[in-house]
């Protein structure tokens, strides 16, 4: 399995080369999303060590976290932008890219649907049910990969704001002085809140911080707390009543989480 890892990473690096007489902003993005691919791929890597799965399960997690983004080269080369609803699921994207280059074809074929599987659910909503106990394992887990490095690149951003980010989120969304009511309503039940009701920046931010309640294993939440991302997200929020109860109801969540064995 450790050749398979090294062979998947060759295979990754040759792809993403292959996309010729792109613009500046282009290549930045690509690069931008290789690098997310890379950092997403050794979180998973960790989150499974931390899981005590098998040698071969880790390189399995190792190779979705590299692959989980792979839409994203093809929609900026063809679409230039890495909004979905402008363009194409990039995770679907992903699973006509793979059997379209053969990447299975020199792979073992029994973790084929794992890998796809895994691939698809990365982005959705919430995962699809009626999933084989492996293949959500490695749903579960690449969520959490995928959103603990986004919440990297998110927080260095608002800290330092003329850095570059690269997300599918528009930044142009009016800064906002209140949360939206559809907001307020789904992250106080404690669900994840829904793109389509993010109306500001604000929301945004609170859309962002609701993330926690897709978390699916303690050592993805200790990586959260221990990086701060939701205090630094928090701090670059106006301070009332709401904003504090909202902040206080997510924190609550996370160390109770941390706390169940």
């Amino acid at each position: 399995m450790e050749e398979w890892v090294n062979i998947s990473i060759s295979w990754f690096n040759k792809y993403v080369d292959s996309f010729k007489g792109l613009t500046s902003s282009q290549l930045s993005n690509i690069e931008i999303k290789k690098d997310h691919s890379l950092r997403v791929a050794n979180i998973s890597l960790f989150i499974a060590e931390k899981l005590e799965l098998s040698e071969d399960q880790s390189h399995i997690a190792y190779i979705i976290g590299l692959l989980h983004d792979l839409g994203r080269f093809k929609q900026i080369a063809e679409y230039d932008t890495l909004n979905d609803d402008k363009s194409v699921d990039h995770a679907e994207l992903a699973l006509q890219i793979l059997e379209k280059e053969s990447f299975f074809g020199k792979m073992y074929m029994e973790h084929k649907s794992v890998i796809l599987t895994a691939i698809q659910n990365h982005n959705k909503y919430k995962i699809q049910d009626g999933l084989a106990d492996e293949e959500l394992l490695f749903a579960k887990l690449v969520r959490d990969a995928d959103k603990l490095d986004i919440f990297k690149v998110l927080t260095d951003y608002y800290t330092n704001r003329k850095s570059s980010v690269s997300h599918t989120l528009s930044w142009d969304l009016p800064k906002g002085t209140v949360i939206s009511a559809p907001v307020v309503k789904e992250v106080l039940a404690g669900k994840l809140v829904s793109k389509k009701n993010i109306v500001s920046e604000m929301d945004v931010k609170i859309m962002q911080m609701s993330w926690v309640y897709d978390f699916n294993y303690r050592s993805s939440i200790e990586l959260l707390l221990k990086n701060r991302f939701l205090e630094i997200i928090y701090g670059t929020l106006p301070k009332n009543d709401l904003v504090i109860d909202i902040y206080r109801k997510i924190k609550v969540f996370t160390e109770n989480k941390i706390l169940v064995k």
